[in-house]
């Protein structure tokens, strides 16, 4: 049992110290480093002791204990004025770390002087491997030491909270109660003189509370924080607030613009919000929601301030308020806001120009492409047209909410490109005076894989993105199958693009009601028929039954053309 929660310790450590290697990525002192090694290395050598079978592999373990136990107080003496914000000399941590190897090179002395440990003794007592130590008169060195880290320690702690008001009081506290019970666990392990050591547990109760603490500090640590974000917004000023509206930190720039920032406690949420600015805070706080820059006049400069929310993965949120020089970019704005205008509006108007010529060109191109096809005639206006009301009727549809106002506006535009490929079809077969035979009508299909190549290239460089996808699907897929028989590559059911299943049915009804070479055309209750049948065999099942909910106005439409 004793075995399995050692072997669970050092589980614990490794994990911790991974924690705080990739959560701080170097944002921490190497002090917290050394610390966590040191214990990961004492549980270790307790693992070790309690599965020794033999005297000198336990002293041996009894060693590792020692290598991490003898200066793991000192690194956390040393963790703990970092946190309370203390300087300790380089004199102070030379002789504090030389005390630590003393004492390490005491522990290593048993068998050759018995200074330190007067007798050891491997006990084994069922599953409980233990060391029975009798101590020799050097081994006082250890606690002595203990105790004047542990002091120290908390020296540092109260201190801070008596004279710092940048150290947070609750950070504080909690390492005093944590050095408080790790004093009382030592004790309680010496006075009792079990058979086991329970000190480890102890330190590993100190480890979370210590990486409770780092997590706060990491949310509100300036340098790291706005160094980053100084890169990226070119901002000069932060203050910081944590998911409660409490104040955790600022720089000097932030005081300098708004000295009440200097009259907030940290860990304190905000009480008086007796200036404009903390009014501001207090909404973006309240709010819990980023906000449009707001300006304030301090003497000669317009200061611009920001809320953002920091997302802190796993821990909590923390609120940014940013803050800038905006002097000269107002003045520039003010300057510059007349011409802008004109501007947009001008650039706006010669857009509108060029795509009204691009839509020509396009057509223009369609139309030479079907005049090359004399079985056709008038197709791919007639389709165009019923692309039309066929989306405007979708629109009105809620249950099919693809077919946005932008989407209805890129099929009508992309429809007459949808048999495109046909340019590339030799005019024996695009103009044979009836069926083709299988090999020809294997070389008509090629067109919509062949137009899909064609439109994509003539449209490369348009910058407008969504219509060449859209014009793209159209000719490469208004001939698939919902269910899986079409071509050019047989694909079924939703992974058929929504435009070229909205694209076939206007495509086949064309067909249907169109006198070609090969055939007559069939009356529009015969089409609507076919149409009917081919539901969820070649039509997507939904937008077939919407298509037929336009017969009406498909009819007016394909009657206007005989007027």
């Amino acid at each position: 049992m004793l075995s399995a929660l050692y072997a669970g310790l050092l589980v614990f450590n490794l994990c911790s110290m991974a924690y705080l290697l990739f959560r701080f990525k170097g944002r921490i002192s190497p002090y917290y480093l050394c610390l966590y090694g040191c214990l990961l290395v004492s549980a270790l050598g307790y693992m070790l002791i309690y599965n020794a079978n033999h005297l000198e592999s336990a002293l041996f373990s009894n060693l590792v204990v020692y290598l991490g136990a003898a200066f793991s107080p000192y690194f956390l003496m040393l963790c703990i004025a970092d946190l309370c914000k203390t300087r300790i000399s380089t004199t102070w941590k030379v002789v504090g770390g030389v005390l630590g190897a003393l004492i390490f090179l005491a522990a290593s002395s048993y068998g050759v002087v018995d200074w330190y440990y007067k007798s050891v003794e491997l006990i084994i007592d069922g599953r409980i491997h233990f060391l029975r130590k009798v101590n020799g008169p050097l081994h006082i060195v250890y606690p002595i030491y203990l105790g004047i880290s542990i002091s120290l320690s908390i020296i540092f702690v109260v201190r801070a909270m008596l004279r710092k008001k940048d150290v947070s009081y609750k950070n504080s506290i909690a390492l005093v109660v944590c050095l408080f019970f790790a004093i009382a666990v030592y004790v309680t392990e010496k006075s009792l003189h079990l058979n086991y050591e329970i000190l480890p547990f102890g330190q590993a109760i100190l480890e979370i509370v210590c990486m409770v603490i780092l997590t706060r500090i990491s949310k509100y640590d300036i340098p790291s924080i706005t160094s980053d974000m100084m890169l990226e917004k070119q901002t000069e000023g932060f203050a910081l607030f944590d998911e409660k509206g409490r104040y955790l930190a600022s720089d000097e720039v932030a005081k300098k613009w708004f000295p009440e920032l200097g009259m907030l406690q940290v860990d304190k949420a905000l009480g008086v919000k007796n200036t404009d600015f903390l009014e501001q805070v207090f909404a973006w706080l309240e709010g819990k929601t980023t906000g449009e820059k707001v300006f304030f006049q301090r003497e000669n400069v317009i200061v611009g301030v920001s809320h953002t929310i920091i997302d802190q993965g796993f821990s909590r949120d923390i609120h940014c308020i940013s803050m800038s020089d905006e002097t000269k970019q107002q003045e520039y704005t003010k300057l510059v806001e007349g011409y802008n205008e004109n501007l947009t509006k001008a650039v706006e108007e010669k857009t509108e120009k060029l795509r009204h010529v691009q839509d020509d060109i396009i057509i223009s191109m369609a139309s030479i492409v079907e005049n090359r096809d004399s079985n056709t005639g008038g197709h791919i206006k007639r389709t165009s047209d019923v692309i039309g009301i066929f989306a405007q009727h979708l629109r009105e549809c809620a249950e099919i909410p693809e077919m946005t106002k932008v989407m209805k506006r890129l099929m009508i535009k992309a429809a007459p490109l949808h048999d495109f490929g046909k340019i590339a079809v030799p005019d024996r077969i695009l103009n044979k005076p009836g069926r083709f035979d299988p090999d020809e009508y294997e070389i008509m299909k090629t067109h919509s894989a062949k137009g899909a190549v064609i439109v994509e290239r003539i449209l490369q460089n348009s910058d407008n993105k969504a219509f060449k996808r859209v014009a793209v699907n159209v000719a490469h897929y208004h001939h698939e199958k919902w269910d899986g028989s079409g071509y050019p590559e047989g694909i079924a059911g939703l992974k058929i693009p929504f435009e070229a299943r909205v694209m076939a049915l206007a495509d086949v009804f064309d067909a249907l009601v169109s006198k070609r070479v090969y055939k007559d055309s069939f009356s529009y209750e015969k089409a609507f028929q076919i149409i009917e049948e081919s539901s969820g065999t070649h039509f997507d099942p939904d937008l077939c039954k919407e298509f037929l909910h336009c017969k009406n106005e498909l009819i007016r439409l394909y009657d206007s053309y005989t007027d």
